[in-house]
Parts: C-alpha cells; structure tokens; sequence
C-alpha cells in the first residue's frame, strides 16, 4: 500500500514521464486484445491527463537574453584584472 510520508506530506514525487511511457505500452497491447478496447481508452485518457499535468508543473519559458561575446584582449591576464 502507498502511503504519503508525513514529512514530505504533497507533493509525492512521481516522475511522470515515466508513467506515461509505462501507459503507453500498456495502451498499445490493451488495443491489440479483441475486448479491451474500453481499457485502451481509458488508458488514453490517463495519458492525456499526465500530459495536462505535465504542462502545468512545467516551470514557465523564459524570453531569451541578448547577449554578445566580446574577443579576448590579448596579453592580458587574468592575474592583472
């Protein structure tokens, strides 16, 4: 049986990737068994809700930072700065 650790009471880690991939093959031999065809659905739907999931806890994309590469002065070294 699973228990949440009081210590760590939410969220449980769960790598979800992982679940997904582990779905996924189940998915795919539920659809190749004549009446389990149910079962692939719901499996479907599980796979969608990870990716919803996934979506949210996905930390927000940062615009990209201009930035530019200046030469390296020569004969300096890093030991006069």
């Amino acid at each position: 049986m699973f228990r949440i650790s009081r210590h760590r009471p939410w969220p449980p880690s769960i790598d979800l990737s992982t679940v997904r991939e582990t779905l996924i093959y189940m998915r795919d031999d539920a659809r190749s068994v004549p009446g389990l065809e149910n079962v692939a659905s719901a499996l479907e739907t599980a796979i969608a809700e990870i990716d919803t999931a996934q979506q949210k806890l996905a930390p927000a994309s940062l615009p990209p930072i201009a930035s530019r590469f200046l030469p390296a002065r020569l004969g300096v070294s890093t030991q006069d700065q």
